[in-house]
């Protein structure tokens, strides 16, 4: 899957476990699923995705990945997105500060709304963005796993959007040792993209992925770097990162 068909690609050291994705409604209540699915009288079951997703050429969302451990601590990030064309916003809490990334023709740069800075991203590799893993459906489309399954169960109602309910099994084996994580994703049916996953893996790990506050009415400003800012070193931004811990 390209950038351009699928999610932006980033460090996704969670997708072994969730599959993965995404992106991207309202309140937390409207998320959850209808009390009374549409269970689908044409159930599939293959071993191939019967469904596409495409990230929206212009949309914005709040996703938030909650991550349950075996041992029962809880991991929550919440990052806000947006997306217009070519034109990349991810803002997330970072160290105890508002980060904002930019993707935009000029180049990538990272902001510091509260210190008015920004910093070029041109040249830094080794600066993971946001430091929140993207749930990328890279991972569920094209996992590792050695035996991958694809039902679709019901429709559902998410947040006043209708949705097709899929459960995805993976059957994953090597020498000595055989897992199975369980997967249930919804897909919006109008923008053809996950607005919730919950994953549950073979030890226990739970991770559920919400996107709320989903629109498509995007203000270019935010993709644009205030004439108040000022531009510092990566590396002075880094330390101001260090300062906030």
């Amino acid at each position: 899957m390209s950038r351009e068909e699928g999610w932006p690609r980033r460090a996704t050291p969670t997708k072994c476990v969730l599959l993965s994705l995404l992106l991207f409604a309202a309140c937390r209540s409207q998320n959850e699923p209808s009390t009374t699915p549409v269970v689908s009288p044409d159930t599939i079951v293959s071993s191939t995705p019967p469904f596409q997703t495409k990230e929206p050429d212009r949309y914005r969302a709040t996703r938030t990945i909650t991550i349950v451990t075996a041992d029962g601590k809880t991991v929550v990030t919440k990052n806000s997105i947006a997306r217009d064309g070519e034109l990349r916003r991810d803002e997330s809490e970072r160290s105890s500060k508002r980060v904002a990334y930019l993707d935009v023709p000029e180049g990538r740069f990272v902001l510091l709304p509260e210190d008015k800075v920004y910093a070029d991203l041109a040249y830094e590799t080794d600066f993971s963005q946001g430091g929140d893993e993207e749930i990328s459906p890279e991972g569920l489309l094209h996992g590792d796993a050695t035996n991958t399954s694809y039902q679709k169960i019901a429709t559902e109602l998410i947040g006043g959007r209708n949705t097709n309910k899929y459960r995805i099994v993976v059957n994953s084996s090597t020498p000595g040792n055989v897992s199975l994580s369980e997967t249930l994703i919804w897909i919006d049916e109008t923008l053809n993209m996950p607005v919730r996953s919950e994953t549950t893996s073979a030890d226990g790990t739970k991770i559920t992925m919400e996107l709320s506050d989903v629109g498509t009415d995007v203000e270019r400003e935010i993709f644009q770097i205030p004439d108040d800012y000022k531009k510092i070193a990566f590396s002075e931004l880094r330390k101001l990162l260090i300062r906030a811990d």
